[in-house]
């Protein structure tokens, strides 16, 4: 329980991760058997990944791990089917952890070796894709596009990251291209949410849901498995481009949700496969104890309970914040989350944190301006770790 509350905690609030609950876990971890706060550790985590979809599609606050949600899942909100988003997430997550564990005994096969090979060539990997990407654009406009604002978040990113590394550089870095724009945008055009149907969404066939859910279990193994990626860069690898804009925008969220849901159990696939932990839990989690089959089987449990749980919570949480929503001025709780993720960059990355946090938010409104698809944006990680990997 006291997993489950740290991850709600840590979902609802922007900016704020299960990572930070790390070091209060770990100073009070002589309170519990080891393996107790490793269990409270990846609930939290579990937890975290599908509520953090709450503030991230109906606020426009996303922490990293659900940036590429903020505009889908917006404009889904604004259309009146905001419950409709948080639940492809939250199916998503589920469908993905469950069968991430089905497959449990062929990643002990595949993975180590898959790994050796991939782990030195993830920069020829990650190149490969963004070009393949490149080319699925529908004309030579917007393949141009994409690559200014790929090249800008990219250079961005490398400054911010690499050159001068900035306390927290991540929060101004992400806020700016995916949050704060879609607030200003907010802003401007003065949504009136009251006016459309919040709190029911459609019941989902398993068979719409299927491919978004293998989708987001597959991708899921990047970023549980190799270094440098994260989340939303193994969902802009793997976009579906099927030319119903409707039904790409569902499978997206339904294979982020995934992918999001799927990285923690895959992080301790890794700790326990190739010795390799992918996320800060799971690091935690290796320093409490040491982990075997037996521990596996636990924790892959742990998890699949978690993740049930979480769906609950979260259905029940958006249902209760979108109620709240039809009786609020959107567009002035627009400004004060626009003004809260201002004063969260002053105090924990100061003044050059607000000139990153600029700098983004217009690259974010030239994207929007040019109709480039915002998983474009994703430059900002994908290309500081091209460049690590190249040794350059």
């Amino acid at each position: 329980m006291l997993g489950a509350l740290l991850g709600v905690i840590a979902g609802l609030l922007p900016g704020i991760h299960p990572n930070n609950t790390i070091p209060l876990i770990l100073a009070f971890a002589s309170f519990f058997e080891p393996l107790n706060a490793a269990i409270i550790l990846v609930t939290a985590g579990v937890i975290n990944s599908f509520i953090a979809f709450i503030p991230s599609i109906f606020l426009g606050a996303p922490d990293e791990d659900e940036v590429l949600s903020v505009l889908p899942g917006h404009r889904m909100l604004l259309e009146g089917r905001g419950l409709e988003a948080v639940q492809l997430t939250a199916f998503g997550g589920l469908g993905a952890i469950a069968l991430g564990i089905l497959l449990l005994p062929l990643l002990t096969v595949v993975i180590p070796p898959i790994y050796s090979y991939i782990r030195p060539n993830t920069h020829w990997l990650l190149a490969g894709a963004v070009i393949y990407l490149l080319f699925c654009e529908s004309n030579i406009r917007k393949m141009g596009a994409a690559m200014v604002i790929f090249g800008l978040t990219g250079l961005l990113g490398f400054v911010v990251l690499d050159i001068f590394v900035i306390d927290q550089g991540l929060l101004p870095l992400l806020s700016g291209l995916f949050g704060v724009p879609t607030l200003i945008i907010a802003l401007k055009e003065r949504p009136m949410l009251h006016e459309t149907i919040l709190d029911s969404a459609p019941k989902e066939k398993l068979s719409e849901i299927m491919p978004g859910i293998l989708t987001g279990a597959l991708a899921g193994i990047l970023a549980g498995m190799l270094p440098g990626i994260g989340s939303s860069q193994a969902a802009m690898l793997v976009q579906s481009k099927n030319t119903d804009e409707d039904a790409n925008t569902r499978h997206f969220l339904v294979t982020l949700g995934g992918i999001s849901a799927a990285d923690m159990l895959y992080s301790l696939f890794a700790l326990w496969l190739i010795g390799n932990p992918r996320s800060g839990i799971a690091v935690a989690v290796g320093q409490l104890i040491k982990i075997g089959v037996n521990e596996i089987i636990l924790f892959s449990t742990v998890v699949l309970l978690a993740a049930v749980i979480g769906i609950w919570l979260t259905l029940r949480l958006a249902r209760h914040t979108l109620r709240w929503l039809r009786h609020v001025n959107y567009q002035k709780l627009c400004g004060w989350v626009l003004i809260g993720i201002l004063s969260l960059v002053a105090l924990l990355s100061g003044p050059t944190g607000l000139i990153v946090l600029c700098t983004a938010t217009g690259i974010g409104l030239l994207a929007q301006k040019l109709s480039v698809r915002r998983s474009w944006a994703m430059g900002c990680l994908i290309v500081p770790t091209i460049l690590y990997f190249a040794r350059i």
